[in-house]
């Protein structure tokens, strides 16, 4: 049974959230909202690739699903779908470069059709990664919270 209760953001997962809006803007897109649903998907990969001290390049998890089963399991369910990960980076800002730096995670942080994200970290102290991060967007307004 689904909780009715919000994700818990931390201060760098906010700070992740508020620096994509702020670069979205700075090449005219819509700032995104956060989503329950992309949170607790995001959170959950950040979390099973700490777990399994795994950087997951193709984006399945330790139970075999893509990104787009995944966020169905935590209740999102409209089509469009994407996702970056990242690893080995403890900031928001630091992580972002990365994506930024990134052709395929850049076009995924600009694309027009999205309207929601969902974030998560996990840290593995005993990883060479040490930080694990995953977002998670959507392109249908779903129930959102507020950071």
């Amino acid at each position: 049974m689904p909780t009715t209760t919000n994700p818990k953001l931390d201060v760098q997962e906010k700070a992740l959230c508020r620096a994509i809006n702020s670069f979205r803007a700075q090449h005219g897109k819509p700032p995104l909202k956060v989503s329950v649903a992309l949170t607790r998907a995001a959170e959950f990969m950040a979390k099973d690739m700490a777990r399994h001290d795994h950087f997951a390049g193709d984006h399945i998890d330790s139970h075999g699903r893509d990104f787009d089963e995944r966020m169905e399991a935590f209740g999102y369910h409209p089509a469009t779908k994407a996702e970056n990960i990242a690893a080995g980076e403890s900031t928001a800002a630091k992580t972002l470069t990365q994506w930024k730096n990134s052709p395929a995670h850049r076009s995924i942080l600009l694309k027009s059709k999205l309207k929601v994200m969902g974030v998560g970290r996990a840290q593995n102290v005993n990883s060479e990664f040490g930080w694990f991060w995953t977002a998670d967007f959507g392109g249908t307004v779903t129930r959102t919270m507020t950071i």
